[in-house]
């Protein structure tokens, strides 16, 4: 929720320091359509029908196929700056997956801090839930795992990875290169 919040305050920022939209004329983005595949399969198999289904086992393998996607979206973007930014969180979360078989680590204490007991009841009850998994000294590369939360910013804020920063910093970088108009070469 906050993430939405710091990215819409960044995009308001961003239209007014730019004094509009005309700075995103001929500028170029990639295969934009990799960003909606990507979240259309998380969307498919992080719910809970999809959980009870026969498919429900190969959720980590579906959502490895869609952050893969994802990548390709953001390595063939790499000219902008921002995006250069959020790739490097976007690998560190894709290692520390890759690295968990396809589950982000979850410190169950910071998801108590901010009030996730639902999450905390189904990963105590399955080991895992959609993506996520326990944080434990069995998981791997738990320093990049969920394990970062601002529990004074409650109810708005989750628990994060150093990644899921990198990548919110990424973006926000990228909004304001995205709209800034270019430098105008007039001799006075």
């Amino acid at each position: 929720m906050i993430e939405i919040v710091v990215l819409a305050f960044v995009f308001v920022i961003a239209l007014v320091v730019n004094k509009g939209v005309s700075g995103i004329k001929n500028k170029e983005v990639k295969a934009v359509y990799l960003i909606f595949i990507g979240f259309l399969i998380q969307l498919l198999i992080f719910n809970e029908k999809f959980s009870n289904s026969l498919f429900s086992s190969a959720t980590p393998i579906f959502y490895v196929v869609s952050l893969f996607v994802l990548l390709t979206f953001l390595l063939l973007n790499l000219h902008y700056k921002g995006i250069l930014v959020a790739s490097v969180g976007f690998s560190l979360n894709l290692l520390v997956i890759l690295g968990n078989k396809g589950f982000m680590p979850q410190d169950l204490s910071k998801l108590e801090l901010v009030g996730a007991h639902a999450k905390i009841a189904l990963l105590r009850q399955y080991g895992t839930f959609y993506n996520a998994t326990i944080m434990s000294e069995k998981t791997h590369l738990n320093f990049l795992g969920d394990n970062i939360t601002a529990q004074f910013l409650n109810p708005f804020v989750g628990v994060y990875s150093i990644g899921d920063i990198i990548i919110l910093l990424g973006l926000c970088v990228f909004i304001f290169e995205f709209f800034k108009k270019p430098v105008s070469s007039k001799l006075s």
